[in-house]
């Protein structure tokens, strides 16, 4: 949905997005100068801006003039392209420099992951005559006809920058607000220069380091250095007018996309719902029906063209075609709920790839999705059937902590946060029975979910086959160890996976070491977070996990005739606010019974760097007593 919420647009080409991943000589290519004058105008009583680019790249070896010499514009059905003027200055062999212009550029749709229609375009630029020491010039002007998003002033690049210019002229009669986001003190020079008519605000940063790639951190807003603009109020003609200043101003303006929305349900879609939900016996049964027949009906498309990206389309012609964006599956379900009288409401909400609260930041830029919400017992239940796979009750997980704003009435509406679900909720139970055969072991594993597991799992197995589950099964026992060899697998039907537990039988040759009249045995079949230590000291970014997560795994050990367990490991209990394992080794004469329970508990899924000691001292805790054995001792 949200166009403008691309903030690396007219910054990072897609070359850069692609070798994110690699490690770059900062002295090979760099961006010598970045700069952007943006002017905000009026036309009539509506504010647009107009921005005009310089981008310079420099490239100093042949390495970076074969990663770098693609860049690419890209521009939306909001924005309209102007003036690009591109060129190379490239030395020559007796000293001297060569202009060469490019004229010829590839304008194509941009393709967005997960999106079917996309109308953003990309404007392809290749640079041409680059040698060693060659500068490319980029140069265009972008006029953007709708304010309620902004382009995020983004300071890093996955190149560094030797001089960085933002420049925003905001004509006297307009109030303006600044958002500060991940800003380290004198990081950016800021002034402020006031004209008759104007002000001229410029930010100007010396010799910013590339950002570089890092292992499961959260989108980038969440910690890049960037500031964002807001267009608070302004008079025209001596009359004042509010913009983005809070979240209503936002409303007011969301409101009119649904304004022409059909209010009741059409005779089909209410006979539809009557049918649904005939055998539902209360209106909590009802929404879940109408939630899973939405899931299970209408397949998720996203499109984005224009005010199609805003508008939900008619809860008909949705259910018509069977298939729809988040829009339409949100307005789908809320005109079903209605008709069999339950109040539900449109939400707009932020996927967890934006850092923002419409509190803190009333913009279009705060969210890129859009719900169905219904209160169930007096508290919001949240309703997105995009997942088809996600548990009612429960939201998708790319939703979590997000604040939510629903469409209450006409010119009424809630912000409400979505709950981040407790790792006790989200339990994974397993429980492996080891039997000895000789050297190697025996294993029946059972595991059962709770939860958002549920859902992962049923969208991870929803579209296997036969064949594919029993390669999936293999995969699974081979996390055990690489020569497992699957004997028996059981994997329930999807609608059963919250009663029913997964079974596999297989076995480990030569699992067991045997010392003299000693059998060493290692029962961790599965070691939970064995390698998630953060080796990088350096680290600044946050980890993300997808969602809290409680285990709690049992190990059975049966022990042979003729032997009797001689050592068995100490308890082990690491306990911190937001994370903890425990470890409990129970002996008798015929088995040795290990619970191991380990959960992580974030508030926000976030593991931020002030918890990263603890964090490894978790790690090396597990670490150290997976490395642990019973020993068997034979008996004579």
């Amino acid at each position: 949905m949200n166009k403008k919420i691309i903030f690396a647009s007219f910054f990072i080409s897609m070359a850069f997005l692609q070798q994110v991943k690699a490690v770059f000589n900062t002295k090979d290519a760099f961006i010598s100068l970045y700069k952007q004058q943006t002017e905000i105008l009026f036309k009539d009583t509506v504010p647009y801006t107009k921005s005009k680019f310089e981008i310079i790249f420099k490239f100093n070896s042949e390495n970076a003039i074969a990663t770098f010499h693609n860049y690419s514009v890209f521009y939306s059905h909001f924005d309209e392209l102007k003036d690009l003027n591109v060129y190379t200055i490239n030395p020559t062999e007796k000293g001297k420099t060569k202009v060469l212009q490019i004229k010829n550029f590839e304008v194509s749709h941009s393709t967005s992951r997960g999106v079917f229609y996309d109308d953003q375009q990309e404007v392809g630029i290749n640079f041409l005559g680059l040698v060693v020491g060659s500068e490319a010039h980029v140069e265009y002007t972008v006029i953007t006809k709708e304010m309620h998003f902004t382009d995020a002033m983004v300071f890093k690049s996955f190149l560094p920058i030797q001089n960085e210019i933002y420049e925003l002229t905001v004509p006297q009669n307009i109030a303006l607000s600044f958002i500060e986001k991940n800003v380290p003190a004198n990081f950016v020079n800021y002034s402020k220069k006031l004209n008759k008519s104007e002000t001229i605000h410029t930010w100007q940063a010396q010799n910013v380091d590339e950002e570089k790639a890092v292992d499961n951190a959260p989108a980038r807003l969440w910690y890049t250095p960037h500031i964002l603009y807001k267009v608070d109020e302004f008079t025209v003609k001596n009359k004042k007018y509010t913009y983005s200043k809070t979240p209503t101003d936002l409303f007011n303006w969301y409101k009119n996309h649904i304004a022409d929305l059909r209010k009741t349900p059409t005779e089909k879609l209410q006979l539809l719902a009557d049918s649904i939900t005939k055998k539902c016996s209360n209106n909590t049964e009802k929404i879940k029906t109408i939630f899973n027949w939405v899931q299970a009906n209408v397949r998720y498309v996203a499109f984005e063209n224009g005010m199609e990206g805003l508008i939900p389309r008619e809860a008909e012609l949705v259910c018509n075609r069977r298939y729809g964006d988040c829009k339409d599956m949100a307005n789908l379900s809320k005109t079903l709920l209605d008709a069999v009288k339950i109040p539900a409401y449109l939400a707009s909400i932020g996927t967890r790839s934006l850092p923002y609260t419409y509190s803190e930041v009333p913009l279009k830029n705060a969210d890129n999705h859009m719900i169905c919400a219904v209160k169930v017992d007096g508290k919001y239940v949240y309703l997105d059937a995009t997942d088809s796979k996600c548990t009612f009750g429960l939201p998708t997980s790319h939703i979590q902590g997000k604040q939510a704003l629903i469409y209450t009435g006409a010119n009424t509406y809630d912000l409400e946060t979505v709950p981040v679900i407790d790792a006790n909720i989200n339990l994974v139970q397993t429980n492996y029975i080891l039997d000895l055969q000789e050297n190697n072991i025996l294993v029946k594993a059972s595991s059962k979910y709770k939860g958002m597991h549920i859902s992962n799992m049923a969208n991870k197995l929803q579209y296997l086959t036969k064949k594919d589950l029993e390669e999936f099964a293999k995969g699974t026992v081979k996390l055990s160890a690489n020569n497992a060899i699957l004997t028996k697998y059981t994997v329930p039907e999807i609608a059963n996976l919250e009663l029913e537990p997964l079974k596999f039988e297989y076995k480990i040759e030569n699992h067991c070491k045997e010392v003299g009249n000693e059998k060493y045995v290692n029962i961790f079949m599965y070691k939970n977070y064995l390698n998630d230590a953060i080796k990088d000291a350096t680290r600044t970014e946050p980890i993300e996990l997808g969602n809290n997560v409680a285990d709690n795994t049992s190990y059975i050990l049966n022990i042979p005739a003729n032997y009797k367990a001689s050592y068995v490991p100490e308890n082990v209990n690491y306990t911190t606010t937001n994370f903890a394992c425990k470890i409990e080794y129970i002996k008798t004469d015929k088995i040795v019974t290990c619970n191991i329970n380990t959960i992580c508990n974030l508030p926000n899924l976030m593991l931020q760097t002030a918890d990263f000691t603890n964090w490894n001292k978790f790690i090396k805790t597990l670490n150290t007593a997976y490395k642990e054995s019973i020993i068997l001792e034979k008996i004579n």
